[in-house]
């Protein structure tokens, strides 16, 4: 699948895998907030490799049906993280590498908060909190 539009610049498609990378990249540099999680909400754990260990790609969705993008995020929260805080700067994140690629904003952004992990990082009380945003 690929998304496709067409502006100014003329007729522009991008691969669904390279949407996701970008957004995977983003997430893993919030590390200090947040952890990528499947749908289950078991966190992946970062692996020191150099490359995007495939198991990231379960933790971030994005689908196009007609003409319409959304993507979904699942994730756990790192301890004493603000949650409306952490999903502004995912907003953000994802509407700045939509942008970057002279796509239009997704129409529905949405992050799945799986857990919160306590004191100790490896506990991870299960929460089931969605916030969504949604573009015109």
């Amino acid at each position: 699948m690929s998304v496709i539009t067409r502006n100014s610049y003329g007729a522009v498609a991008v691969n669904k895998v390279v949407l996701e990378r970008m957004i995977i990249e983003d997430m893993l540099g919030m590390d200090r907030l947040l952890m990528l999680s499947n749908k289950k909400g078991k966190p992946i754990k970062e692996k020191p490799t150099p490359i995007i260990d495939p198991d990231y790609y379960d933790a971030v969705e994005v689908s196009e049906k007609k003409g319409e993008v959304k993507v979904k995020i699942y994730l756990v929260v790192k301890y004493g993280g603000n949650i409306s805080r952490i999903a502004d700067k995912i907003f953000e994140a994802v509407e700045k590498d939509f942008g970057m690629l002279r796509l239009e904003k997704p129409r529905s952004i949405s992050v799945k908060i799986r857990g919160i992990t306590g004191v100790n990082s490896d506990d991870i009380v299960k929460r089931n909190i969605d916030i969504v945003r949604n573009n015109a």
